[in-house]
């Protein structure tokens, strides 16, 4: 039987609002993917960075951040942790000192093949109280908001 006092601190005043709905979704998306992910010592956004660097090939650090979503202050050093931890290399381009173009590693490349189906199953197990119509109009709208 589900106590009156619980049911009251599950609720914050804020069950209406998008931002404060998202957050919370985000907050269970990320930690089913952290759970899945945990083998590999890296984090859900480090392992986006490499699936995108799987999936669009090599590109620029600031590219990277943008087919990413992540702010450019926080990408050096996401970018930096990758490179020490041997799943990405940063090779410097005739374009000029601060020019690096990102790849992944033959190790990163491992990595990232075990990562994407978990990355699918993530994003399944979150979307499960969901009709197979509604996940497909829900992700729809995400888009539609970006």
């Amino acid at each position: 039987m589900e106590n009156k006092s619980d049911t009251r601190d599950n609720i914050s005043g804020l069950e209406d609002q998008v931002g404060h709905l998202l957050r919370r979704v985000f907050h269970k998306a990320r930690d089913r993917m952290k759970q899945k992910i945990k083998f590999t010592g890296l984090s859900p956004m480090q392992t986006s960075a490499m699936t995108a660097l799987k999936l669009k090939g090599p590109t620029s650090q600031n590219k990277l951040g943008r087919r990413i979503g992540m702010e450019p202050s926080n990408v050096h050093g996401l970018v930096d942790r990758l490179v020490k931890k041997g799943m990405i290399s940063s090779t410097q381009t005739k374009e000029g000192l601060g020019y690096h173009i990102l790849n992944l590693t033959e190790e990163g490349e491992k990595i990232v093949e075990a990562v994407i189906p978990l990355g699918a199953e993530a994003s399944k197990e979150t979307l499960l109280p969901l009709t197979n119509e509604e996940q497909k109009k829900f992700l729809g709208y995400l888009r539609r908001l970006l």
